[in-house]
């Protein structure tokens, strides 16, 4: 265990712990027919939904997004990166 001073303590206690999800492109076949993947950094699912919706071109697939966020790969962050869409690849 590590010591940390008080100031230190807080300031790593209030950094939000971001991560990046990597998932399948939710567009079912014939609309996208080959599907497609996006990477996205948020903090939490709920983030990384709004982020996609933000960027999706059609509002039908919101319930979509949603459930292609629950079944993504999620790995932790270092450091202090910024909520956004890092790429997408969509056919």
């Amino acid at each position: 265990m590590v010591l940390l001073s008080n100031t230190r303590e807080w300031n790593i206690r209030e950094k939000r712990m971001m991560n990046i999800y990597i998932g399948k492109y939710w567009v079912p076949f014939p609309r996208s027919e080959y599907g497609g993947t996006w990477t996205v950094i948020a903090e939490n699912e709920a983030q990384c939904a709004e982020l996609l919706k933000e960027s999706a071109y059609e509002d039908e697939y919101d319930y979509l997004i949603v459930a292609a966020v629950s079944t993504s790969k999620r790995f932790g962050l270092t450091g202090d990166p910024a909520p956004m869409v890092v790429d997408t690849f969509y056919t």
